[in-house]
C-alpha cells in the first residue's frame, strides 16, 4: 500500500467523520428550533429535482445537465424578480 493510497483512504475516512457530524449537529439544531424547516428544504431542492430528472431520464449525466440548467434558470428568474421588486417597492 502506497503513501497516495494511505492519503486517499485517510481524506475518505475525514470526509465521512465530517459529513456524519454535520448530520448529527444539524439534526441536534433542527430538533433544539435554532433553524427553519422551511429554510432547510430549499437546500434539498437540487437533490429532488436531480431524482426527478433521473427517473424521467435514466441517465445520470443528461439528468445532472438539466437539474443545472434548471438551477441556473431558476436562479436568473429570481435574480430578476428581486430586481424587479426593490426597483418598484412592492
Amino acid at each position: 500500500m502506497g503513501i497516495s493510497e494511505i492519503a486517499l483512504t485517510g481524506s475518505l475516512v475525514l470526509l465521512g467523520i465530517s459529513l456524519a457530524l454535520i448530520i448529527v449537529f444539524g439534526l441536534k439544531n433542527i430538533s433544539s428550533g435554532k433553524h427553519e424547516w422551511s429554510k432547510i428544504a430549499v437546500i434539498f431542492f437540487p437533490f429532488a429535482l436531480f431524482g426527478v430528472t433521473f427517473g424521467v431520464t435514466g441517465n445520470m449525466t443528461e439528468s445532472a445537465l438539466i437539474t443545472f440548467l434548471i438551477m441556473i434558470a431558476l436562479m436568473i428568474a429570481f435574480i430578476f424578480m428581486g430586481g424587479l421588486r426593490s426597483s418598484f417597492k412592492f
